[in-house]
């Protein structure tokens, strides 16, 4: 993992704990992320946003790519962390897992209380309408849950949270498991053949880390129907 210094160049995360040029020591150790473990998991796991996205191109590069993080976005992270352990549930940072044979998919829960999934999303501007890929993930952890557990949810409700209001929706249980195992399988395929998937062209594009990459280079990064059908068709 790298942070991207405010003069634009990319220093490790130990170098930038040390730097107090732009944010005194403080500041800066509460936002630095604590680099986790890799697992030792024999198959590939994929986290829930990684196989909710509906542009597994992103998520490719997200796998194979040195994560870069600026100050201003480990800010909103940290913000969000901040939301998170102020509301007082059940049960909060629930650990769920979900196996498909040749890979797993993770994720955390970040509330159950009273039967209820939460999905708290911090935002500077809080949508009419939930965006389709939370409406997905929220839809993912209810779809990993044993058939016991689904049954006992009674709602899923996503909750927008910014600094000036709070705006609550409910979503559908679905069960979107076939999904999430498509989802998978194409990128446990791209991976082997160390080939991007298509990508998928929407407003999220313009907020995507790899955009440069994904749009400005060879040919070869994009991969035609025909070809993704018959990655699909390996595994």
């Amino acid at each position: 993992m790298k942070i991207r210094c405010p003069d634009g160049s990319l220093k490790t995360t130990e170098w930038c704990a040390n730097c107090n040029k732009c944010l005194p020591k403080p500041i800066k150790d509460a936002l630095l992320p604590v680099e986790r473990k890799r697992s030792n998991s024999e198959i590939p796991r994929f986290g829930v946003t990684r196989v909710t996205n509906k542009c597994l191109r992103s998520t490719y590069f997200d796998l194979t790519e040195e994560v870069v993080h600026d100050l201003e976005k480990l800010w909103v992270f940290s913000r969000g962390h901040a939301f998170h352990e102020h509301f007082k549930f059940d049960e909060k940072e629930r650990f769920i897992k979900k196996n498909f044979g040749d890979f797993e998919v993770i994720g955390f829960i970040d509330a159950v209380h009273d039967s209820v999934i939460y999905e708290l999303k911090t935002t500077n501007n809080i949508p009419e309408a939930p965006q389709e890929h939370h409406k997905l993930q929220a839809q993912a952890y209810y779809s990993m849950m044993s058939d016991e557990e689904k049954a006992k949810i009674k709602k899923i409700l996503i909750v927008y949270l910014s600094l000036q209001k709070i705006k609550v929706f409910e979503v559908p249980k679905r069960d979107i498991t076939e999904f999430l195992e498509k989802q998978g399988r194409i990128l446990v395929t791209a991976l082997k053949e160390k080939i991007p998937p298509n990508k998928t062209q929407s407003w999220l594009c313009n907020y995507c880390s790899h955009k440069d990459r994904c749009n400005g280079h060879s040919d070869d990064l994009f991969v035609s129907d025909a070809k993704r059908t018959k990655q699909a068709s390996l595994i």
